[in-house]
């Protein structure tokens, strides 16, 4: 037995661990199991607890081929599901000239569970949207045995894209490539929400920043390019940007993060007086793909909600994200009069006035635009505009997190009233399936398909059953740590 710990320490659970190296070791599995709760570990990078509270975790990383194959005269990727996304772009970087069409912030992610949570790109679609076939093992709904099932059209392959760990055990996947390419990206200082807006239709990939208690917007504006050929110079600079970047971003702007959290307010607003200003800012670089849209956002301990908010509703709930902040830091800062009537008709002021000076925002306000999804139930499906995420990162230590749930619970309750805002499945999620349940047009459509495949509830959990309202079947249940 196992005690398992994910990626952000929130999350801690007992046991039976397996990890197949064959389809047939994983259906032994599921047969011998088929009375107890069943989920399948990915990278263990969600902060939720999706993939926990199992009595029996299947760990996929043995079955992590790539083959490229050819569907309909057209490159496809077949990759194993416990692939890193890392490994599955090495290997097409080694052997083509061919690339995933989007990327998540970070490569650690096995593809089974990037793909189960809607991970998204920035500018573009999430992975989920793109996948073309699915090989799953799952329950028979006439004989209740472990089976292999392939999903490749219909409801049940947009069911499969984002599964949530509820269509049965992903065994491949099949992915489109396109020939690799080049980003352009420059850094700049914006005045305002409609004008970092009005910048996507020449730069679809940008993605921006709000540091809190100064309000400077700061956009990374980034356009795709077809693969061109660099200069001597365009080369250097590249690496010259990939080593700024991995130093002054993924670890000292974060270690200085950590220092001016323990400092308290007067830290924090200091630091966010004076970063936007240290940016290396209005200069071009042009480099790879993946080199531009990825960070080292692993290399320090942290926790995430991720809000999603349609573009025409971007302002409004942006306005309410900094009263928030402002007011939990206990400034002096006054919530503005429109925005206080907004709260007060959704009955969340004074809520907002309960938490003052109890909880102290400590990182940049995060916004990434991903576009209307071919899913069932992932973050932007059903959607008939872009939508935009806001992510509300901690840096505090696990067992110093409570404000910090307070603050998102406010957020995402009050957003959700206002806006109609969606959680990211993967990460912090403070509500319930009856306050989204309206939010996902088909999402009685997924639930039944999920009960087809898995009719005893064997790959449900407590998760599954508090946000979808899919409970694990009678054998399920948390298992007890020693």
């Amino acid at each position: 037995m196992n005690t398992e710990v994910n990626f952000g320490g929130n999350q801690r659970w007992y046991t039976r661990r397996y990890q197949p190296s064959s389809e047939a070791e994983v259906l032994d599995i599921l047969a011998r199991h088929s009375g107890q709760t069943i989920r399948v570990l990915g990278s263990k990078h969600s902060w939720s607890n999706i993939a926990a509270d199992a009595a029996v975790s299947i760990d996929m990383s043995r079955l992590d081929g790539v083959e490229l194959i050819e569907r309909n005269g057209e490159p496809v990727v077949r990759v194993g599901a416990g692939c890193r996304l890392q490994d599955l772009l090495d290997w097409l970087h080694e052997r083509t000239d061919r690339t995933l069409p989007t990327l998540g912030a970070i490569k650690k992610q096995t593809i089974s569970g990037a793909i189960s949570t809607g991970t998204h790109g920035s500018g573009r679609q999430s992975l989920s949207h793109y996948v073309a076939r699915i090989r799953a093992a799952v329950f028979d709904a006439a004989s209740g045995q472990p089976a292999i099932r392939e999903f490749s059209e219909g409801p049940e392959l947009k069911a499969a894209r984002c599964g949530l760990g509820c269509m049965g055990v992903i065994l491949a996947v099949e992915l489109p490539t396109v020939r690799k390419f080049k980003i352009a990206e420059t850094v700049r200082i914006r005045q305002n929400l409609d004008e970092i807006l009005g910048l996507y239709a020449d730069q679809p990939l940008t993605q921006f920043f709000w540091a809190p208690y100064s309000w400077v917007w700061l956009t990374f504006e980034r356009r795709p390019l077809s693969e061109p050929r660099l200069s001597s110079w365009d080369r250097v600079k590249a690496r010259v940007f990939r080593v700024i970047n991995l130093v002054a971003v993924d670890v000292v702007f974060h270690c200085f993060v950590i220092a001016s959290r323990k400092a308290g307010l007067a830290g924090v607003r200091s630091f966010f007086t004076i970063v936007p200003h240290l940016m290396l800012k209005n200069r071009e670089r042009i480099d790879d793909a993946e080199r531009v849209l990825t960070m080292k956002h692993d290399l320090f301990r942290h926790e995430e909600m991720e809000l999603f908010v349609r573009e025409a509703d971007l302002g409004r709930a942006m306005e309410v994200v900094r009263a928030a902040i402002e007011i939990c830091a206990g400034t002096a800062t006054p919530v503005p009069p429109d925005v206080e009537k907004r709260l007060r008709e959704v009955g969340a002021y004074d809520a907002l006035l309960a938490l003052r000076g109890s909880y102290v925002h400590h990182y940049l306000v995060f916004c990434r635009r991903v576009m209307p999804e071919d899913t069932l139930v992932s973050m932007a499906a059903s959607a008939d505009q872009p939508y935009y995420s806001v992510s509300i990162f901690t840096y505090d230590r696990p067992k110093r997190r409570q404000s910090y749930y307070e603050f998102c619970g406010w957020l995402a309750r009050t957003l959700l009233r206002l806006v109609d805002a969606r959680l990211h499945w993967g990460k912090h999620f403070p509500l319930e399936h009856q306050d989204i349940a309206r939010l996902y047009p088909r999402l009685a459509e997924f639930r039944a398909l999920c009960r087809t495949v898995d009719p005893a509830g064997v790959l449900r959990n407590g998760y599954t059953a508090r946000v979808l309202d899919l409970p694990p079947g009678p054998g399920g249940g948390r298992p007890r740590e020693n």
